[in-house]
């Protein structure tokens, strides 16, 4: 991830109240499987959007509070802002909540809360499934909007 990827998502995490806490569902080792701080990434290749994901599950509540960080990135063409060249990687960030969580038997499945695609200026929702693997989760996501259909891939470990 490059280093101002992290930079923005640092400063966006600092500024930002902590989000309303989501419900784990599933039996009591499923969800203990989860606890800690999980830290990694997306990438939907075919939209040139990547970004940030975080989120910490604490044992005792069931309850996680997390986030995704939707950065869009393309191909590094340059576009003009105020008379001077700026990548277009470098674009605002959109701190999105996950507002679903779900744990059975080693699979993760929840949903992202409904948020503005930056390239249809429409509502769109996001579903994620993924596969625990000890400290690694990964897995597939798809979002839906606007009538029309994206995936992608993402990935988050245990610090």
């Amino acid at each position: 991830m490059p280093r101002w990827s992290l930079l923005v998502l640092t400063l966006t995490m600092a500024c930002a109240s902590l989000p309303d806490p989501v419900p784990v569902f599933g039996d009591i080792d499923d969800v203990s499987a989860l606890i800690g701080e999980w830290s990694g990434e997306y990438v939907a290749g075919s939209i040139g959007r990547a970004g940030s994901i975080v989120f910490d599950l604490r044992g005792a509540t069931a309850t996680a509070h997390g986030d995704v960080m939707m950065i869009p990135r393309t191909s590094g063409r340059l576009a003009t802002v105020q008379g001077t060249h700026v990548p277009l990687e470098v674009r605002r960030g959109q701190l999105i909540s996950i507002s679903t969580l779900r744990v059975s038997g080693g699979e993760v499945t929840g949903t992202l809360a409904p948020y503005t695609d930056p390239d249809c200026n429409c509502t769109v929702r996001t579903t994620f499934e993924g596969t625990l693997h000890g400290d690694t989760i990964d897995g597939t996501f798809v979002i839906r909007g606007a009538g029309r259909e994206q995936t992608g891939q993402w990935s988050v470990t245990r610090k």
